[in-house]
């Protein structure tokens, strides 16, 4: 062996010995502190106002029947309701004498126990049963906001509404950085379109550091995994105290393997790609903003704008490894860990005019729906558990997005559980289990 390469094999050797591998952690700055305030306490007061305006199903009768009133059927199954209530409270260890009908036992249970208010509310067959558990859960959601949190933290919700107006000027521009995103790893049906059955413990959560990183702006470019993924990053560095800008310009081009040396003209990429490409690298191989400064002008015919800055070659860290997840369970656990997860998402029109919230009932608010509409890439950073009444599902995802501070409310929004299982990629969700540095 010659003296060179001994001498590149001690510096491998040295910098694998010197490595720091950083996990997940707890550390959450003050500054995502206020973002959580400001951005659960807007959701919460949206779904206020939605949940307020709610309609009974058509399927429920506007009338209500008396007793003395109905077929020898009707009341065989009234029979058979009122049956079931007292099962459910006695198995509860509730009075059955004080149960009378299906919100009675809502009140009753334990907000946590998800099977019984389930079957609770699949039980749920009038006007005034469906209308209570609505009043129920506005009253619910109206003890979790905070009266003066406007008032606090006015400057920076002053400073969004004047960003959203400038985003939705600029509506158009972002809409056209939509893409086909590439089919890499495509999901098992039943895997996609699985519901989230986890036990929900708390009423939202957040990972840790999510909101301290600030908000990108990937501006009029297909960059949208690139920044998603690089995010998923930064809030692992914060959650260990590093205050740390990536470069999405780098990892980019390490995402688009047929681009990084010669010029190319497909635009968009996936964040597996980029992931699989610093993992395989020999060292840390992502670099700083700093030295690798983004370019939000496109360059015709030259995607990744090759060739590179040579400070682009500084790396700070590099991955570690990472997680395929297949469906929205395994994508709840993953936040529950403090990990912030990517997703690849088919757009509809109101994400595009969203707020706080954005549904599945409302896609088609803000222009026309379209069987062709483009991909887009997020970094979902938490939830928020939904009411029963609004049937979005269980919960909605809190995302980051990459089109500065007047999408949403300061680019965030919660995306309802229905919304997402109708309009996720077939390709998987993806987090990192951890980072080298």
């Amino acid at each position: 062996m010659s003296s060179t390469m001994k001498w590149i094999l001690t510096l491998l050797l040295i910098s694998s010995v010197h490595a720091k591998n950083l996990y997940p952690g707890d550390l959450n700055p003050i500054s995502s502190k206020e973002n959580i305030e400001i951005i659960t306490n807007s959701i919460f007061e949206e779904l206020i106002a939605v949940t307020k305006g709610l309609k009974p199903p058509k399927e429920l009768e506007p009338k209500k029947e008396s007793v003395n009133n109905m077929s020898r059927g009707k009341k065989m199954i009234e029979e058979m309701k009122r049956r079931n209530r007292e099962e459910l409270a006695k198995k509860n260890g509730i009075n059955p004498d004080e149960v009378k009908s299906g919100a009675d036992l809502v009140k009753a249970a334990k907000e946590d126990n998800k099977q019984l208010v389930k079957q609770i509310h699949s039980a749920i067959k009038n006007v005034d049963d469906w209308q209570n558990l609505a009043d129920s859960e506005i009253d619910a959601l109206k003890d979790k906001v905070i009266s003066d949190w406007k008032k606090k933290h006015a400057q920076k919700i002053k400073r969004w509404e004047l960003e959203k107006k400038k985003f939705v000027k600029e509506k158009g521009k972002y809409e056209d950085t939509t893409f086909d995103l590439p089919l890499i790893l495509p999901v098992d049906k039943k895997e996609k379109e699985k519901t989230v059955e986890v036990k929900i413990e708390k009423d939202y959560y957040i990972v840790p550091a999510a909101m301290s990183v600030p908000i990108r702006d990937q501006k009029y470019r297909p960059t949208c995994s690139a920044f998603a993924g690089v995010r998923t990053m930064e809030v692992m560095l914060a959650q260990n105290g590093q205050n740390v800008d990536l470069s999405e310009q780098y990892f980019y081009w390490a995402s688009k393997e047929d681009c990084q040396s010669r010029p190319c003209s497909q635009p968009g990429s996936w964040v597996g790609y980029g992931l699989e490409h610093s993992k395989e690298q020999p060292s840390r191989d992502i670099p700083l903003e700093a030295n690798c400064p983004y370019v939000s002008s496109s360059k015709k015919g030259n995607e990744t704008q090759v060739p590179l800055k040579s400070t682009c070659e500084q790396g700070a860290v590099k991955i570690g490894d990472m997680n395929y997840l297949k469906n929205l369970d395994e994508v709840m656990k993953a936040l529950d860990s403090k990990n912030a997860v990517v997703a690849s998402l088919k757009l509809t029109p109101n994400f595009y005019t969203s707020r706080s919230l954005i549904l599945y009932k409302d896609r088609a608010n803000g222009g026309k729906l379209d069987s062709h509409s483009g991909g887009h890439a997020v970094t979902i950073v938490g939830y928020v558990k939904l009411p029963q009444v609004l049937d979005e599902g269980s919960v909605c995802f809190i995302v980051a997005n990459s089109w500065g501070e007047g999408w949403g409310k300061g680019g965030y929004s919660c995306i309802s559980e229905k919304w997402i299982l109708n309009q996720r990629q077939d390709n998987p969700f993806v987090t990192i289990s951890y980072l080298k540095e």
